[in-house]
């Protein structure tokens, strides 16, 4: 399975989203240090959740990193996060 659907499936199952997005941007970083060809390894992540209610922004963050942990043992290398509640989004 590639690594994106990976992490939908991640994010599906550990935050039931109202919304999301996974976006590959490892192209972005041809020419840097850590690029291979052919690897998924820099994302942009969007996650709209009932969750993150009550979470400070650092703690959202923490919550996808931690979901995340197994994808950082094999070639993810870098994740933007925006994770925002239901009313943020709106």
């Amino acid at each position: 399975m590639k690594r994106q659907s990976k992490i939908e499936k991640i994010i599906k199952e550990g935050f039931a989203p109202y919304y999301f997005s996974v976006l590959d941007v490892s192209e972005e970083h041809r020419g840097h240090q850590s690029f291979q060809e052919n690897v998924e390894s820099h994302f942009e992540i969007v996650i709209v959740s009932k969750i993150f209610n009550n979470k400070s922004k650092i703690d959202r963050h923490r919550m996808v990193n931690q979901s995340l942990k197994e994808e950082y043992l094999s070639d993810l290398h870098s994740v933007t996060i925006r994770a925002l509640t239901v009313e943020e989004f709106s």
